[in-house]
C-alpha cells in the first residue's frame, strides 16, 4: 500500500507523529508501507517494529549514528508513547479513522 492512502488517524499517527520523534524513524515506517496489502495489516506491523524500537532504543540510534544527537531516554519514551498511539488506531473501527487521503 501507499501511505497516500492512509485513513487520517493512520496518517497523523505513522507518518506525522513519527516525524515528530525522527526523520529517520518516520522515513523507515513510511517506505515500509509497500510491503503491506492494507491499513490494518500496515498498522500492526509498525506497532510491532516501533515496539521493538523501544525495547532497544540505544540499538536503533547507534544504528544511525544519531547518539550523540538525540537522548537516548527521551527518544525511547516517545517511541514509546508512539506504539500507544498506533494500537489506539488499530482499536479504533476503520470507519472512524477518518477520510482516506489520495
Amino acid at each position: 500500500m501507499d501511505t497516500d492512502f492512509l485513513t487520517e488517524e493512520a496518517y497523523r499517527v505513522l507518518i506525522g507523529r513519527s516525524g515528530e520523534i525522527s526523520e529517520y524513524l518516520r522515513a523507515e515506517i513510511g517506505s515500509l508501507s509497500r510491503l503491506y496489502p492494507n491499513e490494518d495489516s500496515y498498522l500492526g506491523a509498525m506497532h510491532q517494529y516501533v515496539l521493538s524500537v523501544a525495547i532497544a532504543p540505544y540499538e536503533y540510534l547507534d544504528g544511525w549514528n544519531l547518539l550523540e544527537e538525540i537522548d537516548v531516554r527521551e527518544f525511547g519514551e516517545q517511541v514509546e508513547a508512539l506504539a500507544k498511539e498506533i494500537l489506539a488506531v488499530i482499536k479504533l473501527p476503520f470507519d472512524q479513522r477518518g477520510a482516506v487521503g489520495e
